[in-house]
C-alpha cells in the first residue's frame, strides 16, 4: 500500500472541507434559507469528521509494536463509526432547525446566488468525493472509502438543495424549504447509521465475505499435496491485513520437517489469494481423532468445552 497516497488524499480532504463549508456559509448568509442551513451543518459535521479521520489514517499506518502486537489498523472502524455517529447527529439538528422554521415560517432570500453559490460547493465536493472513493478503493483504506461517501452524501444534499430553491425561485412555495430539509436529514441519517454498521461489524470481527471465499477457495480446491484436511479456520480483516488461523491434518508418520514445508507452501498460496496483506497461523496435527489428539487439553480452560477452545 503507498501511504502516502493516504495521508495525501485524507490531507486533500481535509483542506477542501474547509473551503466547502465557507462557500456554503456564504449561501446561507445571502439566503438565510433552512435548506442551505442544513447542507450548511453537515459540511460542520464533515469538518470535523475529517479531522479525525486524519488522526485515524496516521495512527492505523504505524507498524505494529510491543503494546501493538496486531498493529493500529482496527482504528479505522472507530474513525469511520465516529463519522457516521456525526453525520446522524446532523441530521438531529437539521430537523430541528427546519421544525422550527415551519413554525416561524421564515423565508429564504435572494435564492439565484444562492443557488449558484451551492452548486459551486456541490462541485466541488464531487470531484473530491470522487477522488477519495477511487484511492480508498485503490488502496483499500476503510478511512478513506468513508469519508468518500460521506463526501458524496454532502454532494446529493447540495444537489437537493440546488433544485429546492430554484423550485421555490418559480412557485414561491416556501414550505418546500423546510420539507426538502427533513428528507435531506432523513437521508444523511440512513447513510451515517451504514458508517455506523460497518464500523460495528468491523469492530464485531464479522466474518468478511469477500475474504472467506478466497480462502475457502484455496482450501477447497488448491491444498498443497500431504495436507490430508484441515478444520479450525478462523479469520479476520482490519483494513489491508486478513489474520488467518486454521488446524491442518498429517499423516501421523510424516516427519516434522516435511509437514512444515507443506504448511508454509500453504502459507504461501493463501497470501497469494488474498486480497491485501495476510497473516497466518497454521497448527500442526497428525490425522488422528481431533479430541483424542487435544485430551491433555482438558480442563485447561474452565469456562468452555474442549471443542470451543481448541
Amino acid at each position: 500500500m503507498s501511504q502516502s497516497k493516504v495521508l495525501t488524499a485524507i490531507k486533500i480532504s481535509f483542506a477542501v472541507s474547509f473551503l466547502s463549508f465557507a462557500i456554503k456559509f456564504a449561501g446561507f448568509l445571502i439566503t438565510g434559507s433552512n435548506t442551505v442551513l442544513s447542507d450548511l451543518a453537515e459540511s460542520i459535521v464533515h469538518v470535523l469528521a475529517v479531522g479525525f479521520s486524519v488522526y485515524g489514517v496516521y495512527l492505523s499506518s504505524r507498524p505494529a509494536d510491543e503494546k501493538h502486537p496486531y498493529g493500529h489498523e482496527r482504528i479505522e472502524f472507530l474513525s469511520v463509526g465516529v463519522e457516521g455517529s456525526v453525520i446522524i447527529m446532523a441530521g438531529f439538528m437539521i430537523i430541528y432547525q427546519s421544525i422550527k422554521h415551519l413554525i416561524l415560517g421564515l423565508e429564504p432570500e435572494n435564492l439565484e446566488e444562492g443557488i449558484l453559490v451551492v452548486a459551486a460547493a456541490g462541485t466541488v465536493n464531487l470531484i473530491l468525493g470522487t477522488y477519495l472513493t477511487y484511492v480508498g478503493k485503490k488502496e483499500k483504506n476503510n478511512i478513506l472509502k468513508g469519508n468518500g461517501k460521506h463526501t458524496l452524501t454532502d454532494v446529493y444534499t447540495s444537489a437537493g438543495v440546488v433544485v429546492t430553491l430554484i423550485l421555490i425561485k418559480y412557485t414561491n412555495f416556501t414550505i418546500l424549504d423546510s420539507l426538502v430539509a427533513l428528507i435531506v436529514a432523513a437521508y444523511i441519517m440512513y447513510e451515517g447509521f451504514r458508517l455506523v454498521r460497518f464500523a460495528f461489524r468491523g469492530i464485531m470481527d464479522i466474518v468478511d465475505e469477500s475474504q472467506d471465499k478466497l480462502i475457502k477457495e484455496v482450501l477447497q480446491n488448491n491444498l498443497p499435496g500431504g495436507i490430508e484436511s484441515w478444520h479450525g479456520l478462523r479469520h479476520r480483516t482490519a483494513g489491508r491485513t486478513t489474520w488467518i488461523e486454521l488446524h491442518a491434518l498429517f499423516d501421523k508418520d510424516i516427519r516434522l520437517e516435511e509437514a512444515h514445508d507443506i504448511a508454509t507452501e500453504l502459507e504461501k498460496r493463501l497470501i497469494n489469494a488474498i486480497d491485501g496483506d495476510a497473516i497466518i497461523t497454521i497448527h500442526l496435527e497428525p490425522e488422528e481423532n481431533h479430541n483424542e489428539v487435544h485430551d491433555p487439553l482438558k480442563g485447561a480452560n474452565e469456562n468452555l468445552k474442549l471443542d470451543q477452545f481448541i
